[in-house]
């Protein structure tokens, strides 16, 4: 004989509407916020518009020159040589051969600092010879020795050779720093000129 006090056990009983719908709405915020974690599924993504520059005189405007060392890519936006002074804010000075100007965009794609060092890039004239930044023309027209480019960071300058007369230029040959726990420079992004 059953007790008048004891429970049957029946059919289960189904979750209240409201239990289902906050359940429904947790998994709908779940995969929101999943789909803002920049897990990189975007289609397109717009370019940034940055504002264009005027050429200087005599500047050739290069298109589609671009190499990479390390984290940091470059490209090079403008070019001239065969010029015979340099006159900056406070200081003028002759070539010893004809100075060559090479402009750089310079971006930092990896998430550390990279630094780039002015001294270790090279010009490369048709002969094969290299030569390194003009350490006068550098300081005369106020471009970096040394620069901290920031994790997404770009930066555009100028960089000054001082070549023989004559001499045609064939490529830039830029490095960027080694990336954390490397042993060893870089190889570097050899991007041919003109």
């Amino acid at each position: 004989m059953r007790h008048p006090h004891s429970r049957t056990r029946g059919p289960r009983r189904r979750p209240r509407a409201g239990t289902a719908l906050a359940g429904a709405a947790l998994a709908l915020a779940a995969l929101a916020l999943a789909g803002c974690s920049g897990s990189g599924h975007a289609t397109s993504l717009p370019d940034y518009k940055i504002p264009a520059e005027k050429a200087r005189e005599g500047e050739a405007v290069p298109e589609g020159r671009t190499g990479k060392s390390a984290d940091m890519r470059f490209t090079v936006v403008g070019f001239r040589e065969s010029m015979t002074d340099v006159m900056g804010t406070h200081a003028a000075m002759n070539a010893k051969g004809a100075f060559t100007r090479v402009r750089l965009l310079a971006v930092n794609t990896g998430r550390d600092i990279q630094v780039f060092d002015t001294w270790k890039q090279r010009l490369v004239t048709t002969d094969g010879r290299t030569y390194s930044p003009d350490v006068n023309a550098t300081m005369i027209k106020r471009q970096p020795e040394r620069i901290s480019v920031g994790a997404s960071m770009r930066v555009e300058f100028d960089l000054w050779f001082d070549v023989p007369r004559g001499a045609k230029t064939k490529a830039v040959r830029l490095y960027g720093s080694p990336p954390v726990g490397a042993t060893s420079d870089p190889a570097p992004a050899e991007i041919r000129l003109p």
